[in-house]
């Protein structure tokens, strides 16, 4: 788990990561404190609430995982390949097939899951993920997927560490410790430290204006996202 001894929270307002979240903070501040996320840290979420959303993130990590791979492929270099790789290694080995364990805790199967039709607001998250990182170099992929992988984590930090937090039958409390671990923390970190190390190559301060739009909107398209336990698809 995160400690605050540590300082991680700076971690959130380094490099070209932390102009773009201080350039639209809020929006930011409306994904990470959204009320589904409150109602997460809370315990008080409605069940029916957080299995829709499960479902959904998983259909949503599926497209993830394709704009990850679409990255390796437009990569100039062997090392960013390796990043790119490493990423869509632990989404695909890693993170999906605990998704779909979780799932099964909370009563999903995964034949339930792969006959769900995509929500309106996974619809129109995915087209602009897929679309925007076909029409866009490596730079743009990047700017693209950060929202979702560093706001989790800021997520996981904010509810693990704070003060009116009770672990004790905690019904979300796995799901909090996925995003607030040592392991995410790290990968936040290597992120953040990635986009910084192409932001020269790629024209990053030339383009600024275009990364920051994109980024804006993806991170409203995060914030909408939250709202998939709330739609009217039959569970």
């Amino acid at each position: 788990m995160f400690d605050n001894d540590k300082n991680t929270y700076s971690l959130f307002s380094e490099g070209l990561f932390g102009r773009l979240r201080q350039d639209c903070q809020k929006e930011w501040q409306q994904f990470i404190h959204h009320p589904f996320v409150k109602a997460l840290g809370k315990g008080s979420l409605p069940a029916e609430e957080f299995r829709k959303y499960l479902v959904q993130d998983y259909l949503y990590l599926l497209d993830y995982s394709r704009v990850e791979a679409l990255a390796i492929y437009k990569s100039n270099s062997l090392w960013e390949m390796q990043y790119f790789l490493s990423l869509l290694k632990g989404l695909i080995e890693i993170e999906l097939p605990l998704h779909l364990s979780y799932c099964k805790q909370w009563g999903i199967e995964i034949d339930f899951i792969e006959n769900e039709r995509k929500s309106i607001e996974l619809i129109a998250y995915s087209q602009y993920l897929l679309t925007k990182s076909m029409q866009g170099d490596l730079l743009d992929i990047v700017i693209l997927i950060l929202p979702c992988l560093i706001g989790y984590g800021e997520i996981g930090l904010n509810l693990l560490n704070d003060q009116e937090f009770d672990k004790r039958d905690h019904p979300y409390l796995s799901w909090l410790e996925t995003y607030g671990s040592d392991s995410y923390y790290s990968l936040v970190k290597k992120s953040i430290m990635f986009l910084d190390q192409i932001a020269f190559q790629y024209g990053a301060e030339q383009r600024y204006p275009m990364i920051l739009r994109k980024f804006k909107d993806v991170v409203q398209l995060e914030t909408a996202f939250w709202n998939v336990g709330k739609n009217n698809l039959p569970f």
